[in-house]
């Protein structure tokens, strides 16, 4: 994983291609990107209708993501669960 304090001392780079942009999406959604960095990100995003669309999905990738809440499993349903996998395993002949 990028340490965040080796993200903001990253050189600028320019955005010249979607590969790039896309590489840098969730370091600018979280404002770590340098001054430049964000310019020339944002400068390719308005002429570059696919990179928008894959920035929304990301965002609202995000936010569905928060959205999440965990719920223990019911025990019941655990040992099904098990017991289904252990069914699996001893039914494939790969298994041994």
């Amino acid at each position: 994983m990028v340490n965040r304090a080796q993200v903001r001392r990253a050189k600028p780079k320019k955005v010249d291609t979607c590969k790039q942009a896309t590489t840098l999406i969730l370091t600018y959604l979280m404002g770590e990107l340098d001054s430049k960095t964000t310019r020339s990100f944002e400068e390719h995003l308005m002429i570059c209708p696919d990179c928008v669309a894959f920035l929304n999905t990301y965002k609202k990738t995000i936010q569905f993501t928060k959205s999440l809440q965990y719920d223990e499993i019911p025990n019941e349903m655990k040992k099904r669960v098990k017991e289904f996998l252990r069914n699996k395993i001893k039914l494939d002949p790969d298994n041994r």
